[in-house]
């Protein structure tokens, strides 16, 4: 009769936890799917690390759906085989504007000399890019 008692608490205990770990995972994606990086920089960071190992991270996460389906279009391949096949190339930040929940990361490519500005918008769940600029850096008024 006990092992049948230690049976239903095992049970009981496992069943428990199930439904702990199923709602800690349910909470996770109703805000919104895959934590985006906290900070404009995390998200450079980020992004800087996905170009070079995940460019399916980098589509799937930090760009918005918006952005992905305009840069398809203009380059005529998928999001994914574009940064799969671009080149890592050493930033440096110029600087980073913020304003409410935007923010502008303005950056200069080594060895080249070319200047880009990622745009970034927060969601709830942390930073993600919605439009990249080339050119130099934004006027400020």
């Amino acid at each position: 009769m006990w092992l049948h008692r230690a049976r239903i608490g095992f049970v009981v205990s496992v069943s428990i936890a199930v439904l702990a770990v199923a709602l800690v995972v349910s909470r996770g994606s109703a805000r919104g799917g895959p934590a985006l990086p906290a900070t404009p920089t995390a998200w450079l960071d980020a992004f800087s690390a996905g170009v070079a190992r995940d460019s399916g991270d980098v589509c799937s996460r930090l760009l918005s759906s918006e952005f992905r389906a305009a840069m398809q279009r203009d380059a005529h391949e998928s999001c994914a085989a574009y940064y799969r096949s671009a080149k890592v190339l050493s930033v440096r930040v110029l600087r980073i504007l913020r304003l409410g929940g935007t923010a502008a990361i303005e950056i200069r490519y080594f060895p080249r000399s070319g200047y880009s500005t990622f745009v970034l918008d927060h969601l709830a769940n942390g930073w993600q890019a919605v439009a990249i600029v080339p050119g130099g850096p934004l006027p400020i008024a």
